[in-house]
């Protein structure tokens, strides 16, 4: 009941349309309960009686109520459909924005075929009732108990006989209905779950390939495929079993009303109209009820699909602006402290793991540059996350400029905060479209600016249509380093007071990667830069180094201060040196400044 409460505060806005399609479906039912009785008078008063006016005058009124019934059902169609559309478009709107207002940590236990199936399928199965199944099944209750009122006033005793197999009827219905709901269920938790299986191999389909795991991954399909499979047959069986029996006890209802109603005509109790027009009225019991059964179809699809749709909606928002939409950004400097910050991803509520990161304290003013060096899982990217509050600290406090970071309007302190992500994405657009995103007013010289001090300018240049050039979903058809240069121009083109380096040049070689730091000199001039990387070359102009180890600052220092100290960065030093990793530009230990 929960669920059409709900579905109803959707149909309130367009109760206009509602209005129409009720006034056109009862002027439907009402020609629907009329017509027999025409046809009726037709034959009593018309051929019985050799009155030809009679036949010419019921013939037309039923030609006459035809046409507008035609017409009536066409704006009734027309009403459900646009209220059944205008619903479905509301929600996967509320259902979309919401999905952009959650935070990462919902998306971190969030399966993306599941979603997808819930914006598709599940939204579909939901329009298919309010748009159709909905008013059907209106339709057919009203026709029912209308066309049982007319026969009773025609003939009651008949009436009466016919209806024997009614209760069986509604029974079968009863089960079917009680049978199918777990059915349907099943069925589309199982296409979310098939859904999911293939959004992650086509994603994945060139690890897949690279690893020669197809007939693994065609197993893996075939196993999702084969148990969807089976959950169709299972309501498949549901059905089968059920409408034959619904039919059986409908055409029962047909043959008892002939014979009674024959037998009433032989002993003159009834005329030969009235039982012609108790079989045409046969149909007005006959139709609801076997329809019945597919509508409780369209209803149960609706109610096991909207529960997995609300289920996204409801899921709260963790991360957002305070209210009154928060202080503005828009003037931030750039200083940022970390008071004592501990952090634990969402849903470790029983604190059983060791936290991500652990009471962390440092300073960072305008202008500095802070390398991050940590081995894997030492918390890094963690800790610049919780900068551009993608999560909010479990105890602690991070402050940009002397404020604590969730007094700030959201969506203006991410656009202050320009980042280059590990994991670089690019959208299925041009390349101007992508180095763009982040400031989509931008003039053509600054998207320019930006790809030359992310050295991708003049690889733009040699592309079929330049900036215009539309690139693969994801990127497709550039390398890791073009991916990443193009991340880091869209990240310049923002123009933060915060740049964050997440191995923003990992995928490039030592030749690009210098030129490219040469040109962030300028651009980090007055900015405070993060730099999280894993080769030092990347982090020679850094004005101070944090060492992570476990979630915890193990290091703190100048690049001379750390080198004196035998720790992880020292360590990391001589594995690169002795690799040849680090240009010429990084001073070995003997060769360092005495001021550091």
């Amino acid at each position: 009941m929960r669920v059409f409460i709900r579905l109803f505060n959707y149909i309130l806005p367009y109760k206009g349309w509602v209005t129409l399609a009720t006034l056109t479906m009862i002027f439907g039912i009402g020609f629907d309960l009329l017509a027999p009785w025409l046809l009726m008078k037709t034959i009593d008063v018309g051929i019985a009686e050799r009155n030809m006016q009679a036949i010419i005058l019921y013939s037309l009124l039923l030609a006459f109520g035809q046409l507008v019934k035609s017409a009536a059902m066409y704006m009734q169609g027309y009403s459900q459909e646009k209220v059944g559309q205008n619903v479905i478009f509301d929600i996967r709107r509320q259902l979309y924005s919401h999905l952009q207002r959650l935070s990462f940590g919902y998306y971190d236990k969030a399966q993306t075929g599941q979603i997808m199936s819930r914006m598709t399928g599940d939204i579909e199965a939901v329009k298919n009732f309010v748009g159709f199944g909905a008013m059907q099944i209106v339709t057919g209750m009203i026709t029912f108990i209308g066309t049982i009122a007319v026969m009773l006033l025609i003939q009651w005793k008949v009436t009466l006989i016919s209806m024997v197999t009614v209760p069986l009827l509604i029974l079968a219905l009863w089960q079917f209905n009680r049978k199918v709901g777990p059915a349907w269920s099943d069925i589309r938790e199982q296409m979310g779950r098939l859904t999911t299986t293939l959004q992650e191999n086509i994603s994945g389909i060139r690890v897949v390939k690279a690893f020669a795991q197809e007939k693994l991954e065609k197993s893996k399909f075939g196993n999702r495929n084969e148990t969807n499979f089976d959950s169709n047959m299972n309501r498949a069986k549901i059905e089968s079993r059920s409408f034959p029996l619904m039919n059986f006890y409908g055409g029962i209802i047909f043959l008892l009303m002939i014979w009674v109603g024959g037998l009433y005509v032989y002993k003159g109790e009834m005329t030969i109209g009235e039982l012609t027009a108790f079989q045409w009225y046969a149909w007005g019991i006959i139709w609801p009820l076997n329809m019945l059964g597919w509508l409780v179809n369209i209803m149960q699809q609706a109610i096991k699909a909207a529960p997995r749709v609300f289920e996204i909606l409801d899921t709260p928002v963790d991360i957002e602006s305070p209210p009154g939409g928060g202080i503005s950004a828009g003037s931030l400097q750039g200083y940022v402290d970390f008071d004592n910050v501990t952090f634990r991803f969402p849903g470790d509520a029983q604190h059983e793991s060791r936290p991500v990161l652990e009471q962390l304290n440092f300073s960072v003013r305008p202008g500095q540059a802070i390398a991050i060096l940590g081995p894997t899982g030492s918390g890094k990217s963690s800790l610049i996350q919780l900068m551009a509050r993608f999560y909010d600290v479990t105890s602690g406090q991070v402050r940009l400029d002397g404020r604590a970071i969730q007094e700030y309007n959201l969506q203006e302190l991410r656009t202050r905060i320009g980042i280059v992500p590990q994991e670089t994405f690019l959208f299925s657009a041009t390349i101007r479209d992508n180095i763009a995103f982040g400031h989509t007013e931008a003039a053509q010289e600054q998207i320019e600016w930006a790809a030359r001090k992310a050295q991708i300018h003049d690889f733009i240049l040699t592309m079929p249509d330049g900036y215009d050039t539309m690139i693969g979903e994801r990127g497709v058809g550039l390398s890791g380093g073009q991916r990443q240069r193009v991340a880091l121009a869209r990240a310049i083109l923002m123009d933060p007071p915060i740049l964050i380096l997440d191995e923003a040049t990992a995928s490039v070689d030592t030749a690009t990667e210098s030129a490219i730091h040469e040109a962030l000199e300028e651009v980090m001039e007055g900015r405070t830069t993060f730099i999280v990387a894993q080769r030092l070359s990347s982090i020679q102009r850094a004005d101070r180094i944090i060492v992570l180890e476990e979630g915890r600052i193990v290091e703190q220092g100048t690049h001379r201060e750390l080198m004196e100290s035998d720790g992880f960065f020292r360590k990391l030093f001589r594995l690169q040196m002795e690799a040849g990793a680090l240009p010429e530009a990084v001073p070995s230990p003997s060769k360092l400044p005495v001021n550091g």
